[in-house]
């Protein structure tokens, strides 16, 4: 049996993702908040991937401060299994934000597009990062086409 690992997995794309992985045949373990694991503290990120380490697959979607740029290092230097990494459509057509929190987080994407770039041609596990715009709902045809892509 093939085993996932999803950040964020309780609700928006995280939860679609870990439900089709579910019904794809994949032992699927969430990590997020609402089971002990706060992406923000760093030790705990150490802690999902020392768990994580043996997966198939990873899906690198929560987003707190650079935890996913973190994760994608950490990865590319030590694993070998399928990193994908769920980016922003916004730093593909950067909207006209003046409000500093939304600034931030198009910096904080922006660093996970260039950690796959710089990453990509010598990681030992595959890099995957994809740009979704705004989901309308947790079942959204975008995650089925992923799957699908994905090979899974």
């Amino acid at each position: 049996m093939k085993r996932a690992a999803i950040t964020g997995h309780t609700s928006g794309l995280g939860a679609s993702f870990y439900s089709l992985l579910d019904q794809h045949g994949y032992e699927v373990h969430g990590f997020s908040r609402s089971n002990g694991y706060d992406l923000r503290d760093y030790s705990q990120v150490s802690r999902i991937l020392e768990q994580a380490k043996d997966f198939d697959l990873f899906i690198n979607n929560a987003k707190p401060d650079y935890t996913q740029t973190q994760i994608v290092y950490r990865l590319a230097r030590e694993w070998s299994g399928t990193l994908l990494s769920i980016g922003s459509y916004a730093v593909i057509d950067p909207p006209l934000w003046t409000d500093t929190f939304l600034l931030e987080y198009l910096t904080q994407k922006t660093a996970l597009v260039h950690a796959h770039q710089v990453l990509t041609p010598i990681s030992k596990c595959r890099l995957l990062l994809v740009h979704p715009r705004h989901l309308d709902n947790d079942t959204d045809p975008y995650v089925k086409q992923l799957i699908q892509e994905l090979d899974l």
